[in-house]
Order: C-alpha cells, then structure tokens, then sequence
C-alpha cells in the first residue's frame, strides 16, 4: 500500500477515534465537558508519532467543541491538544509512557488556562477551571497510559508508514 494512504488512512481513523471519544461520553459541566477524549490523544500519540498525533488531537478534539457548540474554544483546542499529541508522541518514542502523560496533563491545564486568560482577558477568572480541567486531564492520563501502553505492545512500536 502507498506510503502517504497509509499515512492518510491511519491519521483519520485515530482522528475519529478522539472525536468520538470526545463527543459521545461528554459530561457536561459548568466550564466544559468531561469526556474520554485525552485517553483517545494518547493512544494516537502512541501509535502515529508526534507529527500526525499532533493532527489527530488538535483535529479531532476542535472538531469535538464544534460539534458540541463550544465553537469559542475551537482555536485553543486545536492547539492545546495538538500540543499534547505531539510532545506526548516525542516521549512515547523514547518509551516514557509517564513522561509523555505528564506532560500531556501540563499541557492541558496550563493551556487551557493561558486561552482562557486572553478569551476573558484577566488573570483570575481562569483559575476557576484549573481544578476542572485537572480532572479532565487525570481521567485523560489514567486511561490514555492504560491503552496506549497496551496497543504500543499489541503494535509493537508506532505504526510504521
């Protein structure tokens, strides 16, 4: 099979893995929705590297706030998770699977809190959605680690293209 449809193919399906992980268990809360979308991020990470993690997360998770009507986060998603996606796929690469979560969590919490930030333009306001996100971010960590780390064995490495 063609190099870049392998590419194309592979990069859609986890694209679709984290939308619909994204948008069919979404809890909704008063500062957003949790859901299972940053287990599905990892996963992708895991399995694509970080240049097309980094396209399945952000394309995937903003297509996820569209979806659910959240359209002011759109931009900061694409980024933020993006963001995740790609430094999570540069450290599973190297085998640190809780290295790359971390960070990943960090990503979110503190992402979200600097778009926040420009979107309500002041500093404190934002703070409110630390812990949220945070538990957003745990769920995310625990259950990306969980699978990633299983289908990186199943796959025996990133999917090679």
């Amino acid at each position: 099979m063609n190099t870049t449809l392998k590419k194309l193919i592979y990069t859609s399906l986890m694209l679709a893995l984290v939308f619909v992980a994204t948008v069919v268990i979404a809890i909704p809360m008063p500062l957003g929705y949790v859901n299972l979308g940053d287990g599905a991020i990892y996963i992708a990470a895991a399995l694509l590297g970080p240049k097309f993690g980094f396209l399945a997360a952000a394309l995937g998770s903003a297509l996820g706030d569209y979806y659910l009507g959240y359209l002011i986060y759109m931009l900061p998603t694409f980024l933020v998770k993006g963001a995740m996606g790609y430094v999570s796929g540069l450290m599973f690469e190297k085998s640190k699977y809780v290295q790359g979560v971390i960070a990943g969590f960090i990503i979110l919490v503190a992402g979200y809190y600097i778009a926040e930030v420009i979107i309500y333009s002041n500093f404190i306001s934002p703070l409110s959605s630390i812990p949220f996100n945070g538990v957003q971010g745990a769920v995310g960590a625990v259950v990306g680690y969980l699978f990633a780390t299983k289908f990186k064995k199943i796959f025996s490495g990133k999917i090679n293209f």
